[in-house]
């Protein structure tokens, strides 16, 4: 089994261990520097989820304030 087989076999099994009945994502293992690459493009998506989160909580908290103040119908 090549390095990059082996890789993503693992990544698998960890994954069904953490996400049970979900399916692994596909992702470049192959090498160091394709684990870089998919490792920073992890990074920035989680980024981008951070951030769309953290709207949402603030939005959520905004809106239950304001319903909290509002006169009963």
């Amino acid at each position: 089994m090549a390095a990059g087989e082996a890789a993503r076999a693992d990544f698998a099994r960890h994954w069904q261990a953490e996400f049970p009945g979900e399916p692994a994502p596909r992702m470049e293992l192959g090498s160091v520097r394709a684990m870089e690459r998919e490792l920073e493009r992890c990074r920035r998506h989680l980024r981008r989820l951070q951030r769309a989160l953290a709207e949402e909580r603030f939005k959520v908290g905004y809106l239950e304030a304001a319903l909290a103040r509002a006169p009963a119908p």
